[in-house]
């Protein structure tokens, strides 16, 4: 008897060890997936993808640009966000140096990839700031100087580029500086909209302005709260008549967060009696694991399968097009301690991830 107890303890310690070893690697107690539910795409959707492609600036090597390009038509994108630096496209005042920008721009172009330009970084010369060593985080002195530069932009690219987005996440204080020191550059980027608008239809009438995707972070002490109302607000440059597009960004939220912030948002063009498209031109989260914040979401499984349902809901929610951030990850620049390194479809080799093929399929559904 003793003798056929030995290997059944044996075998029962092995199995509590390969158990043990299983739940090593699992998060004990998590909770439900939202309901366990399942995000498909509606049959009416017509909506579009895009990404951000970061590092596309003047100076990035030719062969490096077609590379990337062919990546972002390969995964299935339709549009590519791209910065447009005016510090280095206005580097003295009215001398404009587009040759780098205009190649950039027409090798998207000839792979049929739309191209949203985030004009942002105030050259030093026209900065509130022209001293700082961040002068071009601090808006520009006069606002004919975003105007100026916003009419030649739309004139020169006419037929080539149809929607402009005036900065990146204005909310947030790394992005763009308070230069008066009143604790708010609502009032600021409300002056610089109104200008760049101006400038916009003046230079293209038919061009449309994307508001500046608005990080909007209830949890991040450097986004500013409540920007979008003071936006709409302001007594000098009311926000609602100087852009086309509305622009949010969805960075690590659960669907459930994403649908709240699009309600939120529409609730509060609502009381401005404004109703406008809806774009999302940041959605991100990571691989990597211990910078999941999201217990649906775990794991290599747990990215591709929030690259796929964070679209999703997005899209079913109305949005027109909808941006993955990034297209490849960022490069030795970004420290391993950065969420957002490895947030790309592609490593920054570009070398393809699943998320890749969550996106094209994505893409496919839609019908182009």
């Amino acid at each position: 008897m003793l003798r056929k107890l030995i290997p059944l303890t044996a075998l029962l310690i092995i199995i509590l060890v390969i158990f043990g070893l299983m739940s090593f690697n699992r998060t004990p107690n998590l909770p439900p997936c939202e309901g366990n539910a399942t995000y498909t795409l509606a049959s009416d959707i017509n909506g579009s993808l895009g990404v951000l492609v970061v590092y596309m600036d003047p100076g990035i090597s030719h062969e490096r640009a077609e590379a990337v390009f062919d990546a972002a038509k390969k995964a299935g994108a339709k549009w590519v966000r791209i910065g447009f630096i005016w510090a280095l496209a206005e580097p003295s005042p009215r001398e404009y140096n587009f040759t780098e920008f205009d190649w950039i721009i027409n090798a998207a172009l000839r792979r049929n990839l739309s191209v949203l330009p985030v004009v942002m970084f105030t050259p030093r010369w026209a900065s509130k700031k022209p001293d700082a060593k961040d002068y071009y985080l601090y808006p520009p002195a006069e606002g004919e100087y975003v105007r100026d530069f916003g009419e030649a932009l739309a004139a020169h690219y006419r037929g080539r580029i149809t929607h402009w987005e005036l900065w990146n996440e204005p909310d947030m204080g790394g992005f763009l500086k308070d230069p008066d020191g009143d604790g708010s550059t609502a009032d600021d980027y409300a002056e610089m909209l109104a200008h760049f608008y101006s400038g916009i239809k003046a230079g293209d009438p038919n061009a449309k302005v994307v508001l500046g995707g608005l990080a909007n972070s209830k949890v991040e002490p450097s986004c500013e709260k409540d920007y979008l109302r003071k936006l709409l607000s302001d007594p000098d440059f009311p926000a609602g008549e100087n852009f086309d597009v509305m622009n949010i960004h969805t960075n690590f939220r659960s669907p459930e967060e994403i649908i709240e912030e699009i309600w939120e948002t529409r609730a509060i063009l609502r009381e401005f009696s404004l109703e406008k498209p809806l774009w999302i031109t940041e959605t991100s989260y990571t691989p990597v694991r211990r910078f999941q914040i999201l217990p649906c979401y775990l794991g290599e499984e747990g990215f591709d399968r929030y690259v796929h349902d964070a679209l999703v809901v997005e899209l079913n929610e109305g949005a027109e097009v909808v941006f993955w951030a990034a297209l490849h990850d960022y490069g030795p620049d970004r420290p391993e301690s950065d969420p957002y390194k490895h947030s790309g479809l592609y490593t920054y080799d570009l070398k393809p991830k699943r998320a890749v093929e969550v996106f094209k399929e994505l893409s496919e559904e839609l019908g182009g």
